[in-house]
């Protein structure tokens, strides 16, 4: 990955504070929730709901940093972040993290490595000071990073400067499988797109069992996540070391500076609405298919994934 040589220019003062307020404030390594699922299985919604625990800050799909930041030097005014700021320059806390990253490397969150997975040496170092810079800025040692990218969770999880923790979320294969229908297939793929998402639900989920066998992991689902919130949330807490918050049921009124993700990330109401549009939308003979299809994925964890009636 190239890099610009030439740190940006900033006061000598400001450089001094932010990389004292980096070294006071990260007395503790950071734990990093890492959302591990496929698209269209809630990540935004989770990732919202744990935002909102006081001891928790979230940062969204992190591999996009480097993307909205570029957007933001450039003074384009999208996309803009969650709090309401046009973009990142603008936005309060990412100029901060900004700054402390400038101070202690010379280089900012434009010049991040956060996706380039073939350079292992500047992605490890760069997304360390990445996460310890939120930690300082935010005064939180719990960082949610929704990336969801399985490739970086790989690379994450076998940094050792890093202590990672997977969420490994699961959605009912035909509600995950109806909803990217929707949103990714073509009209003129037909049935290969429909064919080709119950590929990615299979080897997706395989994927990130493999990725998080042996190690500390915690598996959520979505369904359970909006039928009984607080009893999901409190289970997910107590395996954290944490205890559940009232506020996480109230997720759209609390502070958020989210990166990517869906709408949902700007609503305003935290009103937790079922998403089983899939009974009505697929045909009985897409079910039976997808069914089957998945079975591949699911066996391994057929006790983990709640029954649709």
């Amino acid at each position: 990955m190239m890099r610009s040589s030439t740190a940006r220019p900033r006061s000598a003062d400001a450089a001094r504070a932010a990389s004292a307020e980096l070294q006071t404030t990260n007395e503790r390594k950071p734990k990093i929730l890492f959302v591990a699922s496929t698209s269209h299985s809630g990540s935004t919604l989770l990732d919202l709901m744990l935002n909102a625990h006081p001891e928790i800050v979230s940062v969204g799909e992190l591999k996009q940093i480097r993307r909205y930041a570029r957007l933001a030097r450039k003074l384009q005014r999208t996309p803009r972040c969650t709090c309401g700021a046009p973009n990142l320059k603008e936005c309060p806390f990412w100029k901060r993290v900004d700054d402390m990253l400038t101070a202690r490397t010379g280089h900012g969150l434009a010049d991040l490595n956060v996706e380039d997975y073939g350079d292992t040496e500047t992605f490890n170092a760069d997304n360390a000071k990445l996460y310890d810079a939120i930690s300082a800025v935010s005064r939180k040692t719990y960082i949610v990073d929704s990336s969801k990218h399985l490739n970086r969770l790989e690379l994450l999880v076998d940094n050792p400067a890093l202590d990672v923790f997977p969420i490994f979320l699961l959605r009912n294969p035909k509600g995950q499988i109806c909803s990217a229908l929707r949103k990714t297939v073509k009209p003129e793929e037909n049935a290969y797109g429909f064919m080709r998402l119950i590929v990615s639900y299979v080897w997706t989920n395989w994927r990130i069992r493999r990725l998080t066998a042996g190690r500390p992991h915690a598996v959520l689902h979505y369904e359970q996540l909006i039928a009984n919130p607080v009893a999901t949330l409190t289970s997910l807490m107590q395996t954290l070391g944490l205890t559940f918050h009232p506020g996480q049921l109230d997720w759209a009124s609390q502070e958020r500076h989210n990166i990517g993700g869906n709408r949902m990330r700007f609503e305003t109401s935290s009103e937790l609405k079922p998403n089983d549009q899939w009974r009505r939308e697929l045909t009985p003979r897409q079910k039976l298919v997808i069914d089957l299809g998945t079975l591949p994925g699911r066996y391994p964890m057929i006790r983990l994934i709640p029954p649709a009636n």
